[in-house]
């Protein structure tokens, strides 16, 4: 399998705090990894560099051509009064009708496809930021806590998602038996490197 995505040297300091020296690692096509580590220890940093909102101190994140990558944000980007429908297409490019198609999977249809985003709860509008994300047809998928404030139903809908998912993906998450459901390796991040395993 070819790769996607390989670090190296990776150093990253906040302050006097060290995050990553002299990090590495390889992402490759197929990957399915849980990242794990203490809170602090640099994970969304890492995935903030990946995406290029960050920058490393030293060292090379190279992402490969064949690499589409595919960010789950925690926070909102939505427009006031925007509905499901028009933030998929604007987030997104593509047609209504690959929106709607999109959506559907997440059960996001009819009269859902209609209503202001900002009146979804937390777990819809996972959804629906998950439907945007894949509507740009990525192959490696960051997700960063996605299932915060998620209801059974939309977790449960995640974690089936995730494990007929052909693509890689790295996710952060505290819940070591969702990982342990959805995940086939452990990256972790401890005093400053990364360790895949």
């Amino acid at each position: 399998m070819s790769v996607l995505m390989h670090i190296e040297g990776l150093d990253k300091a906040h302050g006097p705090h060290v995050l990553f020296e002299g990090a590495a690692v390889s992402i490759s096509e197929g990957d399915k990894i849980g990242f794990i580590g203490r809170n602090g220890a640099g994970k969304s940093t890492l995935l903030h560099m990946i995406v290029g909102d960050e920058t490393q101190d030293a060292g090379e994140i190279v992402i490969h051509p064949a690499c589409r990558l595919g960010y789950l944000k925690q926070h909102e980007d939505y427009e006031k009064g925007e509905t499901v429908l028009e933030y998929l297409e604007r987030i997104s490019g593509r047609e209504e009708w690959e929106c709607a198609k999109m959506a559907g999977g997440f059960d996001l249809k009819k009269e859902r496809l209609h209503v202001p985003y900002e009146s979804l709860s937390g777990g819809y509008r996972m959804r629906v930021k998950i439907a945007a994300m894949l509507l740009k047809d990525p192959n490696l998928l960051l997700l960063d806590e996605p299932t915060n404030f998620l209801d059974l139903q939309t977790q449960l809908l995640l974690e089936r998602f995730l494990q007929e998912w052909n693509g890689a993906f790295i996710i952060v998450w505290h819940d070591r038996e969702f990982l342990m459901e959805t995940c086939e390796q452990t990256m972790e991040a401890e005093r400053g490197k990364l360790f895949l395993f």
